[in-house]
């Protein structure tokens, strides 16, 4: 069988595949008469108009490019879709930790307002407080005063002078308050640290009308004792009877020396037999 390609104006030749896709519609007849007794029969010409399989493959490719186009499309929104997700996950990552950020400040605030409303309460009574603090410094100062001019007649004159010296600083009107106040406490303190130490110094002391020179040692507030330079005489202070008692020479001068040595840190401490008080009952 032959077949006739018919070109016309604005048709092209038709490729072989092409063909076969049309004559597969043939095959049915064709068969049939193939089955029947083979008769002497003149090939057919087939006349094929190339024009329809031209609009045929140009649909088929039309339909291709777009589901190309249709393939790209979904392959930019999968992609975007994945960005999208990922920005997500950094959105609420950051969510969360603004979220433990947020109660830490709230936390932090709460704790704030109840020192500001205590900070209140503390300025609100400032005023009395202020008004209170000269009354209590005098007190101390009148206390202090009259403890010193009772107490072991050791190292007055700088001791009158650190109270003389407080009460200027609370008579001065540039002086604040609480600088007034902390001069009465450490006045209190330099006090207090007399009675947990020793010390030795020399002094000039009146005894029976004639001065003499001594070297004087402070056993706390325990024993007061002097020993004249020359050795000859050794006394200790009775605070009942507000005097000086001469001690045997040949008990005391020898231990009343090693402890001025041992105050004046001459020699190493140790344990030296003193005269010492009985203290008073309590009233």
């Amino acid at each position: 069988m032959k077949i006739r390609n018919i070109a016309r104006s604005g048709t092209r030749a038709v490729t072989n595949a092409s063909i076969a896709l049309l004559l597969a519609g043939l095959a049915g007849p064709l068969l049939a008469q193939e089955a029947a007794p083979a008769q002497p029969v003149p090939e057919p010409e087939i006349l094929v108009d190339s024009s329809i399989l031209d609009r045929a493959m140009d649909v088929i490719g039309e339909k291709y490019r777009e589901s190309a186009q249709v393939q790209q499309q979904l392959t930019r929104l999968a992609d975007s879709a994945g960005s999208t997700y990922e920005e997500f996950k950094r959105a609420n990552d950051a969510l969360e930790s603004l979220l433990v950020l947020n109660a830490g400040f709230r936390k932090s605030i709460s704790i704030q307002e109840e020192n500001i409303a205590t900070l209140d309460e503390s300025i609100a009574s400032v005023e009395e407080v202020t008004r209170n603090i000269p009354l209590l410094m005098e007190k101390m100062l009148a206390a202090i005063e009259e403890f010193i001019e009772l107490d072991y007649p050791f190292q007055l004159e700088e001791r009158r002078g650190r109270v003389e010296f407080a009460r200027n600083a609370i008579d001065n009107p540039d002086v604040s308050i609480a600088e007034k106040f902390r001069q009465v406490l450490v006045m209190y303190q330099n006090e207090t640290a007399y009675g947990r130490t020793i010390e030795t110094y020399g002094d000039t002391i009146e005894i029976e009308g004639e001065t003499r020179d001594v070297n004087i040692v402070r056993i706390g507030r325990v024993a007061l004792i002097f020993q004249t330079t020359d050795r000859q005489e050794t006394r200790a202070w009775d605070n009942r009877a507000r005097q000086w008692v001469e001690l045997p020479a040949g008990e005391y001068r020898a231990a009343v020396q090693s402890a001025i040595r041992v105050a004046g840190q001459l020699d190493a401490p140790r344990v030296i037999d003193l005269p010492v008080l009985a203290p008073e009952n309590a009233q």
